[in-house]
């Protein structure tokens, strides 16, 4: 369903019409249906059947961006499957817009972009098409890219959707995956009664990293300093984060996004050869404004409190004299 938000599962037989599902029994008394060849496929002229199918992308991406849910549903065929990354399903038109129309409440005015990479014909009413899907959200969020794959099936004249799979795109470069987490550049202040902290995140000169420095403050003078590296791990399909502090600290985590919060389970070692964990919850509030919590605390294996939960604002540019 290309972005009501992914999909994943893809079930090819439900939706084949009966007749190219399966050949009749041979009877001698009834002529045995020939299917034709691939060769005799791939020689057929679908140039018109090509050109529908475009035509058809065009009005679901239209309707997809104008938040018409219904016109949406109306591009797949009444029996339509579309299951997406977490296993939900949605079958028949009704079923799919209100899965699109609970989509575009959630997160409306995000626009939609479909690029095909391949579309080849399996047979005179059948066609398979691969490509790629780019939705760039309307808050400002870092855009979504995902691949998908479609069968269309030819019913009264008529091509229509009758099956998609979209899932998470494994061939972007590590610069694409940090895309979501864009939103961190820039400086960041957090004030409490006892220190303020400065934050700075910016791209490496590659763009393949976000690196982001840090000075806590006392009274004026500084008392904390430290780098925090993020990456992609391509192994686990996860952010990587490093970090060192002035005291000769470091440590190590894997994050994860869930929309606007970003759930990092690190461990490490301090200056005095200590071992700590944390899980730290970072939640974008809006566009200058976001909140920090530390969970799940340990110092040699033994449970510490948290650290509740506050919030960081994005220093206002400089006023020029």
């Amino acid at each position: 369903m290309r972005k009501t938000i992914p999909f994943s599962v893809l079930v090819f037989s439900s939706l084949i019409p009966a007749a190219y599902a399966q050949q009749p029994k041979s009877n001698p008394t009834v002529p045995v249906r020939q299917t034709a060849t691939p060769e005799a496929i791939a020689a057929t002229d679908h140039t018109a059947d090509q050109r529908e199918i475009e035509q058809l992308l065009e009005t679901f991406t239209k309707a997809f961006n104008a938040g018409e849910a219904a016109s949406v549903a109306a591009t797949f065929t009444p029996d339509a499957l579309v299951v997406d990354e977490d296993g939900n399903r949605a079958e028949g038109r009704e079923a799919i817009a209100q899965q699109y129309a609970a989509g575009f409440a959630d997160r409306p005015g995000g626009k939609l972009t479909l690029q095909t990479e391949m579309l080849r014909f399996l047979g005179p009413q059948t066609a398979l098409e691969e490509g790629r899907s780019t939705l760039e959200p309307a808050d400002g969020d870092p855009t979504e890219t995902s691949r998908f794959t479609a069968i269309y099936v030819k019913r009264d004249g008529h091509w229509l959707q009758a099956a998609v799979r979209d899932e998470a795109a494994t061939d972007l470069s590590p610069h694409e995956r940090l895309k979501a987490l864009e939103w961190l550049v820039g400086d960041w202040v957090n004030e409490s009664p006892s220190a303020v902290v400065h934050t700075t995140c910016k791209w490496t000169e590659d763009g393949n990293f976000l690196v982001r420095d840090f000075t806590m403050k006392s009274q004026g003078e500084a008392v904390l300093s430290g780098s925090q590296r993020i990456g992609w791990d391509p192994v686990r399909r996860q952010f990587k984060f490093w970090v060192f502090d002035s005291e000769g600290g470091f440590g190590e985590g894997f994050g994860t996004r869930d929309g606007n919060t970003i759930v990092i389970k690190a461990e490490g070692v301090r200056q005095d050869g200590k071992h700590a964990s944390a899980t730290t919850i970072l939640t974008r509030l809006g566009k200058d404004r976001m909140s920090w919590q530390s969970v799940h605390r340990t110092l040699e294996g033994r449970a510490m409190a948290g650290i509740d939960e506050f919030v960081i604002v994005r220093t206002p540019p400089a006023i020029s004299e």
